[in-house]
This record gives C-alpha cells, sequence and structure tokens, in this order.
C-alpha cells in the first residue's frame, strides 16, 4: 500500500511494503562564490577545470545518508546526473560531486561520457580518497542492444569503461528496442522486442555477481505488470520523467505499490532538453520549465532557497529519488543543499497542483518514426483507442 511520504524526527520514513527510505537529515551549504565555470570555454581548448579549481567554488557540505531500501538494496536519494555531461567537465564534475556528499552516480553508455566517468572514479580509487562499496553506481541497457545475446556484451563494455567490477544497478533504458538501418543512417522500432527473454539475461549476470540488481526505466504500468509476472529477480528501481509538470502521480503509487522504488531524472524539467529534441527530432517540446514557475520562485523564496531546491525537496519528501545533472560545482553544491529544510502540507499541496497530466511530459514516447506503433507502446495505444472510442460515441449521438 502507498502512502505520502513524511519525514519523521528520526529522518525514517516507511514508504509501502518493502520500500523504505532511511538516514539522517544533513545540512547543506548554499554557493559563496559563482560563475568558476562560467569563465571557462571548454571547446576552446578542450579542457575543463581542475579538481582544485572546482573544489574552491564553494564551501563543502556535509555526506548525505539518505537511501531508499528495497529488501537488501539501499540507493541514496540523491544522485548526479551524467546525461549531457561533456567529457572536459567530467573530471573535475564526479570528484566534485563525490566531495560534498553526493554518493549516487547514474550512467548510460549512449551518454558517451562513460570512459571519462570511469577514469575520473579510477584516479579516485587509486589514490584512497574514496572506495568502490561507498558509490553506487547506474547503467542502463541500451535501445539498440535490446537482444538478450547484446547484454553480456553491453554489461562487459560498462565494467571496461567505467573500470569496475561490477554495476549497482542496471536499467533497461526504454521498452522499445530499435534496428538501425545502415544505408539511411537512422533507428528503427525492433517489432521482435522481447522484455521477459531480456529480464532472464539480466536476471543471470546478477546470479555472477557483475549485476547487484534490476530496474527499469520509462517503462509503462502494464509494462512492468506483465515483467512482473515472470521475473525472478524483481526489479528494485523504475527510472522515469519526473518533475512538478509530469508528476506521473499512477505510477509512482502503483510502482511503490509493488516494492519498486521511483528515480525522478529531468527533476528540474531539463533545461538541456530543447536542443536535444530538436537535434533527434526535428522538434522542441514546449512545456515551459519548472525552474521559471512563478509559484516554484514563491515557495523559494519563503524558505531562501533556490527554484531547484524547491524543485526537487518537493519529489524527496514524496520519498522519490533525484538524479539532477549540472556541470558547475556551485550549482552541483546549491542542488544538494536540499536536506535542511522541509516543505509544509500547502506548499505540497500547490506544488502537486502544477501537474499537466500528459500534457507536462517534455520527453517525447514517439522518438523514432514508427515508435507510437510499436506493440510495446501501450501507453501510447491505450489513448489511441480512447480517443477513438470518443469519436465514436460521438458519432453514435449524431445519428439519433
Amino acid at each position: 500500500m502507498f502512502s505520502t511520504a513524511k519525514w519523521t524526527s528520526t529522518g525514517v520514513v516507511t514508504l509501502c511494503e518493502g520500500v523504505y527510505t532511511c538516514g539522517r537529515r544533513c545540512v547543506g551549504s548554499s554557493s559563496s562564490k559563482r560563475g568558476i565555470l562560467d569563465k571557462i570555454n571548454p571547446f576552446k581548448d578542450g579542457k575543463g577545470p581542475s579538481s582544485e579549481a572546482a573544489s574552491k567554488a564553494c564551501p563543502p557540505v556535509k555526506c548525505c545518508d539518505d537511501v531508499v531500501k528495497v529488501g537488501a538494496v539501499e540507493i541514496p536519494m540523491f544522485g548526479y546526473g551524467t546525461w549531457q555531461l561533456y567529457p572536459p567537465y567530467v573530471e573535475s564534475s564526479i570528484e566534485y560531486a563525490l566531495d560534498i556528499g553526493i554518493r549516487h552516480i547514474d550512467t548510460s553508455i549512449t551518454f558517451t561520457n562513460l570512459q571519462d566517468i570511469g577514469t575520473a572514479l579510477e584516479k579516485l580509487f587509486k589514490c584512497g580518497k574514496y572506495c568502490r562499496d561507498e558509490i553506487f553506481l547506474s547503467g542502463k541497457l541500451p535501445y539498440y542492444n535490446m537482444k538478450p545475446d547484446d547484454i553480456p556484451k553491453v554489461v562487459q563494455s560498462y565494467l571496461e569503461q567505467l573500470k569496475v567490477d561490477y554495476l549497482d544497478l542496471f536499467m533497461i533504458h526504454y521498452p522499445v528496442g530499435v534496428i538501425e538501418d545502415k544505408c539511411l543512417g537512422e533507428y528503427f522500432p525492433d517489432p521482435t522486442t522481447d522484455h521477459i527473454a531480456i529480464w532472464k539475461e539480466m536476471e543471470g549476470l546478477v546470479s555472477r555477481g557483475c549485476i547487484k540488481s534490476l530496474g527499469l526505466s520509462n517503462f509503462n504500468i502494464c509494462q512492468i505488470q506483465k515483467l512482473l509476472q515472470s521475473a525472478t529477480i524483481k526489479p528494485v528501481n523504475l527510472q522515469t520523467e519526473l518533475h512538478v509538470y509530469n508528476q506521473e502521480c499512477d505510477l509512482v503509487k502503483f510502482a511503490c505499490g509493488c516494492g519498486i522504488s521511483v528515480t525522478a531524472y529531468a527533476p528540474l524539467g531539463s533545461p538541456g532538453l530543447v536542443q536535444h529534441l530538436f537535434e533527434i527530432s526535428g522538434s522542441d517540446n514546449c512545456v515551459g520549465y519548472p525552474l521559471g514557475n512563478l509559484t516554484v520562485e514563491r515557495i523559494g523564496r519563503k524558505y531562501r532557497k533556490t527554484s531547484a531546491n524547491v524543485l526537487l525537496r518537493f519529489l524527496l519528501q514524496k520519498g522519490i529519488i533525484v538524479i539532477p545533472k549540472s556541470e558547475k560545482p556551485d550549482r552541483i553544491c546549491s542542488n544538494f543543499n536540499v536536506f535542511d529544510f522541509e516543505l509544509d502540507g500547502c506548499d505540497m499541496e500547490e506544488l502537486e497542483a502544477l501537474d499537466k497530466g500528459k500534457y507536462g511530459k517534455m520527453f517525447t514516447n514517439n522518438v523514432w518514426q514508427g515508435t507510437d506503433k510499436h506493440p510495446d507502446c501501450i501507453e501510447i495505444v491505450a489513448e489511441d483507442r480512447r480517443q477513438q472510442t470518443q469519436l465514436n460515441h460521438l458519432e453514435e449521438s449524431r445519428t439519433f
């Protein structure tokens, strides 16, 4: 049974059967210096800032021990997203994120910065600054490798590029597999994608020790239900687009009811998305960004916090893991500064009222031409059927 998370005096909160968060409240420090990276042009000399330069951007923040527990798996509630993290910035950004207390790094082979992340981690491990078991590393099966035979090679590539022996969490990145048309240089949906066969192969890698737990990303309720019916190892986490404009209340409630924790990607509304969407589909999804919402800004002023702090705290108080991304050390620090305040009930209700439902979704489901016709796009098909039913009823009413 799902219930909205409420922080207690001990910092322990029960979300649902098998999923809960625990830890101590930690006080963050706001940035005292801003814009250290604004003065650095990464395209000018191909180099990002040094870790020493990054460390001077803001004072240290105490380590956060808040985690979501699913069985024996502990997932830090505040992670660091690496999508669009430009390679020259990786080393300093990763080190700074760890230095301020972040212990969860979300990666994907499709982000094309895996090797740089591995190099950064290797240096930190070798010098003894951090140990592998202190850091929660997640990875994802890319949509172009959605075949059981591809999975061992993909996982091995993760381990080699990240220079580690295991991944803490491995997810299916997207429910729709794709096939590359090498002549056209484009991807098209693969209608033979088999979630069950893929999951069985991933379960085998857990038994071999190179993966500690399994998860899903961008899956809907019907897809999760189908997989749960045959899974021996249950998913511990569902990663999906979540922010105040796209709160996915039914999906979150369902996942937690199944003992699956939830991670929000794009928790701030993904300011870097417009250019990305235009590059891959020629369209920009003009939903608007929550960071500039007047209600969010007003609540931020009330607590003397940034809009980003409010948006992240809103999700954290619901027991949802967040993985915001930034390459700027002052912003990484500022984003993490969310453990020294709590939104009251009225503020939570106001933020909940900002939900736009499906119209607040920024990442389109129809990424590749024909995705909406794929058998695994159940939500899209269901919506088409609802619309068709409404049209049928309308036509019937006109005949009387």
